[in-house]
């Protein structure tokens, strides 16, 4: 099992963290019963996890060629033969039927926005061939979720209000993505693939942090519209310190600590996670 485990990376789950993140923000900031509440965080996460698979191996599908000249994937399960390409087109699709039987659990609204994403998901692996910044396509579909949620609450909130969480999990995405594509910034240029680190390559480091202070001021107008409490103002500026300094001084534009980088990001979407509950939930 091991074979599949790796071709759908649950061995490697900040992948499914980070696209569970966006959803569970959105669900967060409003006001909805409870069990509705626990109820659609469930499918959330399980939906992440399902869609992430499938995205997982729809990109070693396009990818395959490529995988096997990277030190970093060469030994992905399709780019070294583990599984075969029928196998993983069964699991691909049993993946996606499921990720349909979860989504018509939404209201119509919701089903008609997640159907509209999902080209995109299946041919965002084509992005690193064709456009400069690859990151910011994985962006605008990774946080897809924030309107998928949005509608499911019943959109009884403004749009505006949602659109700017969005912009600032966009922002969020590209940021941590462009520190990951480090770890293969030799590799892209020699296989003639784009990437956000290779056009930034100069001063790259402030780049980042410059767009993670628009990122957490985003994240602050959003709690501002949503009149929440003040303790979400301090959370929120408090993580933001805390991640201009990771940039700045632990990852300091540092290619072997890029892979760390990425997974902290865990916890700081779990500490943003934990702000919008607080700033939303509690009355203090």
């Amino acid at each position: 099992m091991h074979a599949y485990i790796s071709l759908i990376r649950l061995d490697r789950p900040i992948g499914f963290l980070l696209l569970f993140y966006p959803a569970s923000f959105a669900l967060s900031a409003t006001s909805i019963p409870f069990n509705t509440f626990i109820y659609y965080l469930l499918l959330f996460l399980l939906g992440s996890i399902i869609m992430r698979s499938a995205g997982c191996i729809a990109n070693d599908f396009f990818d395959i060629k490529f995988d096997k000249q990277i030190a970093r994937t060469q030994d992905r399960a399709l780019a070294s033969s583990k599984i075969s390409f029928l196998s993983a087109f069964i699991m691909f699709l049993f993946l996606m039927c499921m990720g349909l039987i979860l989504l018509i659990q939404f209201n119509f609204q919701s089903i008609l926005i997640g159907v509209l994403i999902t080209p995109l998901v299946l041919l965002y692996p084509l992005a690193k061939r064709f456009f400069i910044f690859p990151q910011l396509i994985l962006g605008l579909i990774y946080n897809w979720g924030v309107f998928i949620a949005w509608t499911a609450t019943g959109s009884i909130y403004p749009f505006k209000s949602f659109f700017i969480l969005y912009l600032a999990t966009v922002v969020w995405t590209f940021v941590y993505d462009t520190i990951y594509a480090t770890q293969d910034e030799n590799d892209d240029r020699n296989l003639k693939l784009y990437s956000s680190t290779m056009i930034i390559k100069s001063k790259r480091s402030i780049i980042l942090a410059i767009l993670s202070i628009f990122q957490f001021l985003l994240l602050l107008l959003f709690g501002f519209l949503m009149q929440f409490n003040f303790i979400f103002f301090i959370i929120v500026t408090s993580i933001s310190l805390i991640y201009l300094y990771d940039i700045l001084y632990i990852w300091s534009n540092n290619s072997n600590k890029s892979d760390d980088f990425f997974k902290r990001n865990n916890y700081y979407g779990f500490l943003i996670l934990l702000s919008i509950i607080i700033g939303s939930q509690f009355n203090v």
